[in-house]
């Protein structure tokens, strides 16, 4: 009996195994986290390169379809006619005008520009660089009223602090360009604004009314700056120089007390190019909308399923940039200019055999 109760088997409880199972377990599940983690990543970069590649396509589109409106419109312009606006992406405009525009690129990949708007009287006009050579700007109100102030803002292309080498005075600052200070963003704005409304205008009341302005740019602080001037023409013109204090995102001059619907503006950068902005208002203050000068375009390129929108102002005829040298002389009559200079004095053919005896020897 003994015998057969020493001849079972015990058993005992053992967990030496269980330790094994769980750290597999866990590196397992770890290790799979790790492989989901490194394909999520893949995926994601894999769909950032795509977004890439198809957000460079969708603003290739964007920019033809840019390219295209503008072709349209200078075709219109050299006839003579008139641009239609464009309000909605499926107008074509007053006689089927943006019918001939084909927006797809390439069909079998999804690239088209889906979406085309047009303003061709906006209420702000953008000139990107304004430097030396002067921008002209023609100011036409679209509903016929008259212009009651015009604002221009430009901003600095210097990055840091642009106004903290500005002039504190407007006394004596213009200098030549290389002494123009490196820690002054802003150059000197200056601007010609003549009424142009009616048909009776000639050489003498466009000179009798024509403003010119020098706005010089001042640091924080200064005295005696101005932020806006009334319009005044030819003798009139008492504001010729002028200081505006500016921040250092930008600076904005108001030209006010103006009661004509069409004006044309020569605006120049002295020293240094700005990037610049006009806009209007009439007497009720509701912003202009003014034609003749820059069209807005809006366009929105499609490839696949990512879009780019973009907007572009362009000038209604080759450039916005004054075609005539800005240094030249211009008349309609003959311009005569004779004289001869000498050792010991200067002779001009209308008096003759008169001598200068001033320091400056083309001066009597």
């Amino acid at each position: 009996m003994s015998t057969m109760q020493n001849s079972r088997p015990k058993l005992r409880a053992s967990e030496r195994g269980m330790v094994s199972i769980m750290t597999t377990m866990v590196l397992m599940i770890v290790i799979s986290l790790i492989v989901l983690g490194f394909a999520q990543v893949s995926r994601r970069n894999q769909r950032e390169s795509l977004d890439r590649q198809l957000s460079t396509q969708a603003f290739y589109a964007a920019e033809s379809g840019i390219n295209d409106v503008r072709e349209l419109i200078q075709t219109e312009i050299n006839s003579g006619a008139e641009i239609p606006e464009k309000t909605g992406c499926t107008d074509t405009g007053v006689g089927n005008f943006y019918g001939s525009l084909n927006p797809d690129i390439d069909v079998a990949k999804g690239v088209k520009y889906s979406c085309m708007l047009v303003d061709p009287s906006p209420t702000k006009l953008r000139y990107s660089n304004v430097g030396t050579t002067s921008v002209v700007v023609p100011m036409v109100n679209k509903d016929g009223s008259n212009f009651s102030q015009i604002k221009l803002d430009w901003q600095s292309k210097v990055a840091g602090s642009p106004t903290a080498g500005c002039p504190n005075s407007t006394n004596n600052v213009f200098s030549a360009t290389g002494s123009w200070s490196t820690t002054c963003g802003f150059g000197v704005l200056r601007f010609d604004l003549v009424p142009a409304a009616g048909n009776s205008l000639n050489a003498a009341s466009l000179q009798d009314n024509t403003m010119t302005t020098f706005v010089v740019p001042m640091r924080a602080g200064s005295a005696g700056s101005d932020s806006a001037v009334d319009f005044a023409g030819g003798s009139s013109n008492t504001t010729n120089r002028v200081g505006l204090i500016c921040s250092a995102t930008g600076c904005s001059f108001t030209i006010e007390n103006l009661n004509q619907n069409a004006y044309y503006m020569r605006i120049t950068s002295l020293y240094r190019d700005v990037a610049l902005q006009v806009s209007a208002t009439n007497g009720g203050g509701a912003a202009i909308e003014m034609e003749g000068a820059q069209a807005v375009i809006d366009s929105t390129g499609k490839a696949q399923d990512v879009l780019r929108r973009i907007q572009v102002n362009v000038p209604l005829r080759a450039t916005s940039q004054n075609e005539l040298s800005d240094y030249a002389i211009q008349s309609t009559d003959a311009i005569c200019k004779r004289f001869a200079v000498m050792n010991g004095g200067y002779y001009d053919n209308d008096v003759t055999g008169v001598t200068s005896t001033s320091g400056n020897r083309l001066c009597l």
